[in-house]
């Protein structure tokens, strides 16, 4: 079998499990109607909260929109359009949110501060259902992600300053500060991942007993797992006996760079806090998946 159908049939493959999840979740919700209630009620909480603020002092914006916030059939269904695109390339590699639909967004035409918030929304609006059936396999740690949450408030607040103030002195600056903040980004995460895979590529050449027994990520997390700064937080007492802990400090301070680059950019999921949860903080997979979900609720 040639290497272009091998990789069309492992996309296929993803797809359909991506979906099948996104369905599971949904329906884990609506078919219980204490569920569907509370999801009803979060949301209602978060609509009245905007209401309020909607003409509240300048820290919020003001009452000056950034436009364009209007409705439009041609943003609508470019809207649609990027939302498909968007959904497809999250079942088929697992990357998403920020990472395609605040450029693609601003690429149509929506200002880079609304396209930001847009996105955080529709985060929001996941995280609800993924939380739900995740805290019922036993994927969320709370202790976590309320240390890693109190870091990631103040980020989100000196980033939503940063976001207005550039605003406010330009709007066409504004967009060129995400585009660059963007190009940086992603620019280094590409050059990362083309020298780890050099890298691994020249470790498949040695022999195993001579390759090294620890990666360097793992001897990260060891070492900060190692800090005894109060207070230490455990985490996956289910997959390591007596479990693994972690000052809430260092959580924290992750939360914050998370928060920072979430309001300044609408990233924060997969693109930034998965890795930094798995390499840097060392959780687990299953429990990083579940906490990193709720704590964005």
């Amino acid at each position: 079998m040639s290497i272009p159908r091998k990789i069309g049939e492992y996309l296929e493959i993803a797809s359909i499990v991506q979906a099948k999840w996104d369905y599971e979740v949904s329906m884990n919700i609506l078919k219980k109607r204490k569920r569907l209630l509370v999801l009803l009620g979060i949301a209602a909480v978060w609509i009245i909260f905007a209401v309020i603020t909607a003409h509240a002092s300048d820290i919020l914006g003001g009452k000056t929109a950034y436009a364009p916030a209007f409705y439009s059939t041609k943003i609508f269904l470019v809207s649609i359009a990027i939302g498909f695109c968007a959904g497809l390339i999250t079942g088929c590699i697992g990357a998403g949110g920020g990472f395609i639909i605040t450029p693609a967004l601003m690429a149509v035409g929506v200002k880079g501060i609304l396209a930001v918030g847009t996105d955080l929304f529709h985060i929001f609006a996941k995280a609800i259902m993924g939380s739900v059936l995740h805290g019922k396999l036993g994927n969320v740690n709370v202790k976590v992600a309320i240390a890693f949450l109190v870091g990631s408030i103040g980020g989100a607040t000196l980033g939503g300053y940063l976001q207005k103030v550039v605003y406010a002195k330009d709007p066409i600056l504004s967009d060129a500060f995400l585009s660059i903040i963007y190009a940086l980004i992603l620019g280094l995460l590409s050059w990362y991942g083309v020298s780890d895979f050099l890298k691994k590529r020249k470790q498949f050449r040695i022999p195993i007993e001579a390759r090294p027994p620890t990666p360097a990520e793992v001897k990260l997390a060891n070492k900060l797992q190692s800090l005894n700064i109060p207070p230490a937080i455990r985490f996956d007492e289910d997959m390591v006996p007596g479990g693994k802990k972690i000052s809430g400090v260092i959580l924290a301070g992750g939360g914050f760079v998370v928060g920072l680059a979430s309001t300044l950019m609408g990233v924060g999921g997969g693109f930034i806090t998965f890795p930094m949860f798995v390499y840097v903080f060392g959780i687990s997979t299953f429990t990083t998946v579940g906490t990193d979900i709720f704590q964005i609720v």
